[in-house]
C-alpha cells in the first residue's frame, strides 16, 4: 500500500506541474494578445497620420490592421510589413520630385516676368531679389507658399502698370514715360502707392505664429505713404525674414516629429520580426519539449499496463518519473524565461508608442493652431474671407432643410481710403481693429462676422425678422459714427454703409450674396451711413 500511495503522490504531483505549464502557457498567450493588440492600436494612428496622402499606402495599412487582428500567419503579417515599407518610402521620393518640380516652375515663371519690356525700375528689381531669394531649392511644398503668393502679386502689379501705361497714351493725360527697365530708381523717387497698398494687403493676409506676427506688426508700422523705393525694398527684405523664420520653426517641428515616427516604426518592425522569430524558436522548442513528454508518459503507461506487481516496477516507474519531472522542469523555466523577455518587448515598445503619441498629440496641436490662424483674419482676429465662405454654405444648406429666418449683410467703411491716404497705413489698421472689435461687441446673439476684405465687413445672422434687422443693424450703425477716432491731434468721424437681405428658398450661395452688395452699392450711391434691406 505504501508503493501504491508514493505513485498516487507522484501522479498529483505531475498533474499540478502539467497545469502549471498549462497556465503559463496561457500567460503567455494572453501577453502576445495584449503586443498584439498594442500593434494594431499603433497602426492605426500610423493610418490615420498617412490618411489621404496615398490611396495604396490607405489600403495597405487597413490590411495589416485586418490581419492583425485575426491573427493571420506572421508570414502574411511580415509580408505587408515589408509592402507598407516600400510604400513610405516611393511616396518619400514623389514628394521631393514634386519639390523639384514646383521650384522649377516657379524659376521659369519668375524669369519670364523679367523678360517684359516696359516694366517698373522698383518692380524690377523686387522681382530680382525674390527669385534670388529662392534660388535654393526648398526642403516642404508648404515652403513655396509665400514666394509664390509674391511672384502673383508682382505678375497683378505688372498688369496693373501695362495698364495704366496703355490708359495715358491713348487719352494723352501724362508725358511719362515708363521706367528704363534697366535703370535703377533713385532712392529719393516715392514708391508707387499702388505698390504700398498692395503691400500692406498682403501682410494683413499672412498667418503666422505669434511669436513672428509681432514682428510683422512691427515692419507694418515701418511703412509710410511717402517712402522711397530702397525703403520699401528694405521692408520686403524684413517681412521675407520674419516668413523664413517662421517656416523654419515649422519644418524643424515636422522634422522631429517625423524623425520620431520613422524611429518608432522601425522599432516596432524590428521588434515584430523579433517577436516573429522568438515565436517560431518558442514554438519549436516546445513541440520538441511535448513529443519527449509524450514519449516519457507513453513509456511509463506501456511499463504500468504490462507490470505484474507493484514492486516489479516500482525502480522504473520512479526513474521514468523524476525524468518527467525533470522534462516539466526545463519546460516551465523555458516559458518563464519567453515570457520574459516578451514582456521586456512589449515594455520597450509601449515606452516608443507612448512617446509617438506625446509627439503626436503636440505636433496634432500646432496643426490645429494653424488651421485655426488659416480661418483669421491676421488683422482685426475675425473670421477670413475663406471662414465665411464655408459657414455661409453650411448656414445655407441648414436654412434649405430648415427654413428658418437667415440674413446676410454686407458692411464697408465711408471713406476709408482717405484714412491711409491722409493718416497712413498704421492709421487704417488700427481703424479696421476697432471697427471689427465694435462688431463683435454690438451685433448681438446668432451672428457670424468676418472680414471680407480690406474695408468690407459680412455678417450672417439668423432667427431675425425684418423689423429687428433694421434696428440691430441700424444701432450698430450710430455707435460705430460715435467712435472716439482721433489721428495727429485730427478728431475724425467714422461712418458705414450697410446692406442686408433675407435669404429666400429659391437663393443660392451667389444670389443672396449679390442682393446684399447691391443694396451696400445703393447705401453708397444715396449718401452712404445708411442702411438699405432688399
Amino acid at each position: 500500500m505504501s508503493d501504491k500511495s508514493s505513485s498516487d503522490a507522484q501522479v498529483i504531483q505531475l498533474k499540478q506541474k502539467l497545469e502549471a505549464a498549462i497556465s503559463s502557457r496561457a500567460l503567455l498567450e494572453n501577453d502576445l494578445k495584449t503586443q498584439s493588440s498594442m500593434l494594431i492600436e499603433f497602426i492605426g494612428k500610423l493610418t490615420q497620420t498617412c490618411k489621404g496622402q496615398d490611396k495604396t499606402l490607405d489600403n495597405k495599412l487597413a490590411n495589416l490592421r485586418s490581419l492583425l487582428k485575426k491573427s493571420a500567419p506572421l508570414t502574411d503579417i511580415e509580408k505587408q510589413i515589408t509592402f507598407v515599407s516600400q510604400l513610405l518610402q516611393k511616396h518619400s521620393s514623389t514628394n521631393a520630385a514634386n519639390i523639384k518640380s514646383l521650384h522649377t516652375d516657379f524659376l521659369s515663371a519668375g524669369k519670364a516676368l523679367q523678360k517684359i519690356n516696359g516694366l517698373p525700375g522698383d518692380l524690377r528689381r523686387d522681382l530680382r531679389a525674390l527669385i534670388e531669394s529662392a534660388e535654393d531649392e526648398k526642403d516642404a511644398v508648404v515652403q513655396y507658399v509665400p514666394i509664390l503668393n509674391k511672384l502673383i502679386a508682382f505678375y497683378t502689379m505688372a498688369l496693373a502698370s501695362k495698364v495704366n501705361a496703355n490708359t495715358d497714351k491713348s487719352t494723352n493725360k501724362s508725358t511719362q514715360e515708363l521706367p528704363n527697365p534697366t535703370a535703377e530708381t533713385s532712392t529719393i523717387q516715392p514708391v508707387n502707392k499702388a505698390f504700398i497698398d498692395k503691400f500692406s494687403i498682403i501682410l494683413n493676409e499672412l498667418a503666422l505664429s505669434d511669436i513672428n506676427t509681432k514682428q510683422l506688426s512691427t515692419v507694418k508700422a515701418k511703412i509710410k505713404p511717402d517712402m522711397s523705393n530702397d525703403n520699401l525694398l528694405d521692408r520686403f527684405f524684413e517681412v521675407f525674414d520674419v516668413i523664413v523664420e517662421d517656416l523654419k520653426n515649422e519644418r524643424n517641428t515636422a522634422k522631429v516629429f517625423l524623425s520620431t515616427l520613422s524611429e518608432t516604426l522601425s522599432t516596432v518592425q524590428s521588434a515584430v520580426k523579433t517577436t516573429l522569430a522568438v515565436s517560431a524558436e518558442s514554438g519549436s522548442k516546445h513541440e520538441k519539449l511535448n513529443i519527449i513528454l509524450q514519449k516519457q508518459v507513453g513509456e511509463m503507461a506501456t511499463e504500468i499496463s504490462n507490470a505484474t506487481s507493484l514492486s516489479s516496477i516500482k525502480n522504473d516507474i520512479n526513474e521514468k518519473l523524476k525524468r518527467i519531472a525533470s522534462t516539466l522542469q526545463k519546460k516551465s523555466e523555458f516559458e518563464v524565461e519567453q515570457n520574459s523577455l516578451l514582456q521586456s518587448q512589449m515594455k520597450d515598445m509601449a515606452s516608443k508608442v507612448e512617446a509617438l503619441q506625446e509627439e503626436s498629440r503636440t505636433f496634432e496641436k500646432r496643426i490645429q493652431e494653424q488651421q485655426a490662424r488659416s480661418m483669421q483674419d491676421a488683422l482685426t482676429k475675425l473670421a477670413n474671407r475663406a471662414c465665411f465662405d464655408d459657414y455661409y454654405a453650411k448656414s445655407l444648406m441648414k436654412y434649405h432643410s430648415k427654413n428658418f429666418e437667415l440674413v446676410i449683410v454686407v458692411l464697408d467703411l465711408d471713406d476709408f481710403k482717405r484714412i491711409n491716404d491722409t493718416y497712413g497705413h498704421t492709421a487704417g489698421d488700427k481703424t479696421l481693429q476697432v471697427i471689427a472689435n465694435t462688431l463683435q461687441k454690438h451685433i448681438g446673439e446668432n451672428a457670424f462676422v468676418a472680414r471680407y476684405g480690406g474695408e468690407e465687413f459680412v455678417l450672417i445672422m439668423s432667427h431675425v425678422n425684418e423689423e429687428q434687422l433694421k434696428q440691430r443693424l441700424n444701432t450698430l450703425r450710430q455707435h460705430i459714427s460715435r467712435l472716439p477716432f482721433k489721428f495727429k491731434n485730427d478728431k475724425v468721424s467714422i461712418t458705414v454703409s450697410v446692406g442686408a437681405t433675407h435669404v429666400n428658398p429659391q437663393d443660392n450661395t451667389h444670389t443672396a450674396f449679390e442682393r446684399a452688395d447691391e443694396a451696400l452699392y445703393k447705401a453708397k450711391a444715396e449718401g452712404k451711413n445708411q442702411v438699405i434691406y432688399v
